[in-house]
């Protein structure tokens, strides 16, 4: 009985960090136009309202999309855990999985889309600039250049 319980505990204690690891390094992805302002500081209180009311109806469809597709994916465990062959049924619900999928993606991209009209020509080039540098914490990220010592 006794071995039992160390077989048991050697199985579920790593399995149990590791879930709960993960559910702590998943984060829902942060929407494409938070932030903005991080990256283009001169923006004017118009523009600001204009991506505000952009991204606020962007963050609803998705979290709308967001909904169905949890209530998918459970639809799906729940069928994936039958023993008969269920494909009938699954199939659909695949395609339902990647429909939603790319109906979240397309919103991203409207919602890009809608801000960069609203971005002037300057702002713009300045955004994409930004966006395209290589994140600090990138592993792949090419050396800084030795600092110029001639300032």
């Amino acid at each position: 009985m006794k071995n039992l319980f160390y077989l048991a505990a050697f199985i579920l204690v790593p399995l149990l960090t590791f879930a709960q690891q993960k559910g702590r390094d998943h984060q829902e992805p942060k929407h494409p136009n938070d932030n903005i302002e991080h990256f283009v500081s001169d923006l004017t209180a118009t523009q600001k309202t204009r991506i505000d009311i952009i991204a606020r109806r962007s963050r609803e469809n998705v979290e709308k999309y967001r909904k169905e597709l949890d209530i998918t994916r459970d639809s799906i465990r729940s069928l994936t855990d039958s023993p008969e062959d269920r494909s009938d049924i699954l199939f659909p619900l695949y395609d339902r999985e990647a429909a939603l999928q790319a109906e979240i993606s397309k919103e991203y991209y409207r919602a890009k889309s809608s801000i960069d009209a609203v971005l002037t020509p300057e702002q713009y080039k300045t955004l994409r600039s930004k966006i395209k540098e290589p994140l600090p914490h990138d592993p792949n990220r090419p050396p800084l250049p030795p600092p110029d010592d001639k300032k």
